[in-house]
């Protein structure tokens, strides 16, 4: 895979003489870059705080932004060579309208607030992701499904009634849950909360292939969890679970955001460990990024190319980046579409 990350939220305008504008120049963009998948955001993040307001397609739950989603999918499969769309789309980042009084992820003191999430320990929350999946693949025909980095509990997390009530379950009490931090216990209850959400995606999963048997899936990992096996007690997420439980491993292979002193040994670091899991990488998935966030600046296009051939290079067979700029055409395409080409 060679993959273009799109945010629609860029290509989204009130305006929509200057919105068909930019559907036009997108489209230009991937036919001068052809990468062969895209993976293309379903859901409007205006305030950019990883959590949805609106998507971009019809469903019963989540208000409507406008249904561009098809509109693009259809555009790019009968315009481009691109030979797989993934939808990307939460699993527990969203937020509901007022009016459904949704118990959502409670966190404790002592710890940095992550993302609005629905606690996926409700079943009534489960109900609503499970419709606005199915309400998803009932109108739109993509190949795959690029889960976002939003399957994730901190150990602070989560501490809602309906969590406690689930840890009770798995033997727990409220009293333990509460002073478990550098606890003997914190693991356990991590490699839990890991695979009930894991289970929780399978369950999603499910009702895609059941409308679309061939469909497949990918989870967006954060680089620590592959670095440090010990990261799952901070994101309930691991490795030998993400590759029994999804199709791709996406790993948000980012030195900047992870502030890595050694670009290339984080690399081959992630390589080393993303091989003890998946040993020919061919289920694994390097997202490079192609902004700094730390200061906002875009990193060069020869740093994006000298990056894909050194992975390359170490065995790495699927690379996308994040997020593509059109507007800015950055990364330069034909720069890119050099170091995208693959041999067959």
């Amino acid at each position: 895979m060679r993959i273009m990350h799109i945010d629609i939220d860029y290509v989204y305008d009130k305006d929509k003489k200057q919105q068909h504008e930019n559907i036009r120049n997108l489209i230009e963009r991937i036919q001068q870059i052809q990468p062969n998948t895209i993976f293309l955001q379903a859901f409007a993040d205006p305030d950019a705080n990883g959590s949805v307001d609106q998507v971009y397609f019809k469903n019963r739950h989540i208000p409507l932004r406008e249904n561009l989603f098809p509109l693009l999918v259809k555009q790019i499969r009968s315009k481009t060579q691109v030979q797989h769309i993934y939808a990307w789309l939460p699993l527990m980042a969203w937020e509901f309208p007022k009016s459904y009084h949704i118990p959502y992820v409670s966190h404790s003191g002592g710890g940095k607030q992550g993302y609005i999430r629905v606690s996926p320990f409700d079943q009534q929350n489960l109900k609503y992701v499970s419709e606005i999946y199915l309400d998803f693949m009932k109108s739109n025909s993509v190949d795959g499904v690029l889960y976002h980095d939003d399957i994730t509990l901190s150990d602070y997390e989560d501490i809602s009634a309906p969590a406690r009530k689930m840890y009770q379950a798995w033997g727990f009490n409220s009293e333990q849950v509460s002073k478990l931090h550098n606890s003997p216990k914190q693991a356990p209850l991590a490699q839990h909360k890991t695979a009930y959400l894991d289970q929780f995606a399978e369950g999603i999963s499910k009702i895609l292939k059941q409308q679309q048997p061939n469909i497949l899936t990918a989870r967006n990992m954060y680089a620590p969890v592959v670095l440090n096996p010990i990261s799952e007690n901070w994101f309930s997420q691991s490795m030998r679970s993400t590759y029994q439980y999804y199709d791709y491993n996406a790993i948000m292979a980012m030195p900047y955001m992870e502030e890595a002193d050694d670009h290339q040994q984080f690399y081959l670091d992630l390589i080393h460990q993303s091989k003890k899991y998946d040993p020919k990488l061919d289920r694994t998935i390097f997202e490079l990024q192609a902004v700094n966030w730390k200061n906002n600046q875009k990193l060069s296009t020869q740093e994006i190319i000298e990056t894909i051939q050194f992975l390359e290079k170490h065995g790495v067979k699927h690379i996308g980046y994040y997020p593509d700029d059109f507007v800015n055409e950055h990364p330069q395409p034909s720069r890119l579409k050099s170091a995208f080409l693959i041999d067959d």
